[in-house]
């Protein structure tokens, strides 16, 4: 059983980009379900990547930024400089904003996208407001999943959509599905999946 984390958006004004913080662990607490520190705590491998800045993108996002941006130090910790592509039906970027702020990161917006340190490396952060199953997907280079298995369920075209827009080397992170894809599988914990079936693998340039 999860925590009860009430999310509300506020104006936030951009304070502009900087490394100099420190994240407040109060907040940081109010903002973790149950269960998720403990997911991270598994996260014990890294993953190679091509391209020294990758482009991340993660449908159904909600207002989850606080554990994709743990989960990606962890497996990529050489990493200095990354594109998120986040999706919703819902407009979150507000309630994502909000979280930030509220945790210490200070932030700055340009052209649409929303640019902040997250340690050393540097995050530019774009919110795509639509639906995944009917929208053009973007290329990317790392594909990040998590709690979407009952809504894709429903379009049994989606995985190969997502595996096409993969680009080649690119890494997929799923907590579910993908078992028909020729990937070179990572052996990761199952249960940092919520359904233990967690999906970590590289597809393989052609």
């Amino acid at each position: 059983m999860g925590n009860l984390v009430i999310y509300s958006s506020r104006k936030v004004i951009p304070k502009g980009l900087s490394k100099d913080y420190l994240l407040d662990p109060e907040k940081l607490e109010e903002y973790f379900f149950d269960g998720d520190k403990e997911k991270l705590a598994l996260v014990d491998f890294t993953l190679p990547l091509s391209v020294s800045e990758p482009v991340l993108f993660y449908p159904a996002c909600g207002v989850d930024i606080l554990y994709p941006l743990f989960f990606i130090e962890k497996v990529f910790p050489s990493l200095r400089s990354i594109h998120l592509i986040f999706n919703d039906i819902d407009p979150n970027l507000g309630v994502i904003k909000t979280i930030l702020d509220d945790v210490g990161i200070s932030f700055s917006e340009h052209q649409g996208k929303t640019s902040f340190y997250w340690k050393d490396c540097f995050v530019k952060l774009e919110f795509i407001l639509g639906n995944v199953f009917t929208m053009e997907l973007p290329h990317f280079d790392i594909y990040f999943e998590r709690a979407f298995r009952i809504m894709k369920e429903q379009d049994l075209r989606y995985e190969w959509g997502i595996y096409e827009r993969l680009n080649p080397n690119g890494i997929l992170i799923s907590d579910s599905g993908f078992e028909r894809f020729y990937l070179e599988r990572i052996k990761v914990s199952p249960d940092i999946s919520s359904y233990g079936e967690m999906v970590v693998g590289k597809k393989k340039a052609k």
